[in-house]
């Protein structure tokens, strides 16, 4: 018995079907949005290659990529950390008299204070202010109460002996606080007389 050929219903359901895929939306794209969608097919089309051709170099590059979103991370949480606690301070901090300045001693002297009562990371915090002021007097860094120790770290202008010293001084100040590594009062004094003067211009 011959085999009926199909009614013009299904003719019409497969057409529309093979109509409604991506290659056959004929509507206009904006040009900036047509280059982006390029753009990232062809990235995906690389990524895939490499992973075929290279699985080493494409575990390493989501390796890579994923230590940089943690380093993201890392200091969004420390810009938020210090926002905080800076906000708690000025809560608890008395008005500031007309005419005073916040200088390096100011922060010096807050920054022992906090130590002698205990508030050891706060301490250590003010102390780095202390240090970010006393490298402005020198030149070494442009000081603004919205960079973060390793932002002062990276632009500072020393000899290198005294840029490895204030790399030192900023990785035990995130591990003490993100790190959670203990922090006592002889581990501050050892931090403050680290990050003593002098502190020196490079060569030439």
């Amino acid at each position: 018995m011959p085999q009926q050929p199909p009614g013009a219903e299904v003719f019409r359901e497969t057409l529309d079907s093979v109509f409604a895929g991506a290659a056959y939306r004929w509507g206009e794209v904006p040009a900036p949005l047509r280059v982006l969608r390029q753009w990232w097919d062809r990235l995906g089309q690389w990524l895939v290659g490499l992973r075929a051709d290279n699985p080493l170099a494409y575990r390493l590059l989501v390796l890579g990529l994923l230590l940089a979103l943690l380093l993201i991370l890392a200091h969004a949480g420390y810009v938020v950390w210090r926002t905080a606690q800076a906000a708690g301070r000025d809560d608890r901090a008395p008005r500031r008299e007309a005419g005073q300045v916040r200088d390096t001693g100011w922060y010096t002297r807050a920054a022992d204070r906090a130590a002698a009562e205990g508030r050891l990371l706060e301490a250590i915090q003010l102390a780095f202010v202390a240090l970010a002021l006393t490298l402005h007097d020198q030149g070494a860094v442009q000081y603004h109460a919205s960079k973060t120790p390793a932002e002062y770290a990276r632009e500072a202008r020393l000899a290198e002996g005294d840029r490895e010293r204030l790399l030192g001084l900023v990785r035990s100040l995130y591990a003490h606080g993100f790190g959670g590594r203990p922090l006592g009062l002889d581990d501050y004094r050892r931090w403050r007389a680290t990050g003593a003067p002098p502190w020196h211009a490079p060569a030439g």
